[in-house]
């Protein structure tokens, strides 16, 4: 299943203005694989996203293959209806709705007399929970929620849309290393179920460890593209930057005078973890 496109973007280019965002990307996302995209702040990555979720119409010349069609552009409706989502970094939840309304805000829910009817809502809620494999709080806000389990709601939100590509923009940003651990077998979850996840980070460890195949993208242009267990994070950072990097290890550290402050494994559910200094 790896191997079969889901979507390819050709001779992909847009401008704002006399900035060039985008630059003739080539790119496919196969269906069921991992794909990060790596690049720098500024690179188009964005932009992207943007093209691909049908927000952006690209340049004339441009050619998306989605679904055995040829398009010049996607418009939004088109994006959805073949079921690609985007979660960008502010998740873009409800604060004061709960779990389940925000799961189910995108399915067309019936209202009665002015009343959501609310077990139609956590149905949906339930069954998107289902194909996550994960259990949330259904009758919580979603401001109550650690950073987290706000993530897992977005991911929820877009498998109640049946979403067979799932753009997930720095979404590590904020979490934990033992929430990342989570966020890992969950992704892995989703290609298991043949969802593609295209995944964007700036840490290149995580990159290496839950890739199928990583694209760089450099000023708006695509770089390359590779199999993940063909390049190592500093060749990685090669190609992203065009620069190599030389890291000089620190002089070790020499403790001065008695301890005034000693902390030892410092731990705050959904903010921080195993903090020592």
């Amino acid at each position: 299943m790896s191997g079969t496109p889901f979507i390819t973007l050709k001779q992909v280019s847009k401008h704002f203005g006399s900035v060039k965002a985008l630059d003739g990307i080539n790119l496919t996302f196969n269906q069921g694989e991992v794909h990060c995209l790596a690049g720098k702040n500024g690179c188009g990555k964005s932009t992207l996203f943007k093209v691909i979720s049908g927000v952006h119409a690209p340049e004339k010349g441009a050619e998306i293959i989605l679904g055995g069609k040829s398009y010049p552009r996607l418009n939004p409706q088109q994006s959805i209806e073949h079921g690609i989502q985007v979660i960008y970094q502010d998740l873009s939840l409800f604060p004061n709705l709960t779990v389940a309304e925000n799961i189910a805000i995108q399915d067309h829910v019936e209202w009665t007399k002015g009343l959501v009817q609310q077990k139609r809502i956590e149905e949906i809620a339930i069954k998107a929970m289902a194909k996550v494999g994960v259990k949330l709080p259904l009758a919580k806000r979603v401001e109550q929620l650690s950073i987290a389990e706000c993530q897992l709601v977005a991911i929820c939100r877009a498998m109640a849309s049946d979403a067979k590509l799932m753009i997930m923009d720095e979404p590590t940003a904020s979490l934990t290393r033992t929430e990342v651990n989570h966020l890992i077998e969950v992704v892995a979850d989703l290609k298991s179920k043949g969802v593609t996840v295209v995944f964007v980070s700036h840490k290149l460890d995580e990159v290496m460890e839950i890739s199928d195949r990583i694209t760089v993208i450099r000023d708006g242009r695509t770089v390359g593209t590779y199999q993940a267990d063909e390049v190592d994070s500093d060749e990685l950072a090669f190609l992203m930057t065009g620069q190599r990097f030389e890291f000089t290890p620190l002089a070790p550290y020499q403790q001065q005078g008695d301890v005034k402050l000693e902390v030892k494994n410092l731990t705050k559910q959904g903010q921080f973890s195993d903090i020592s200094f």
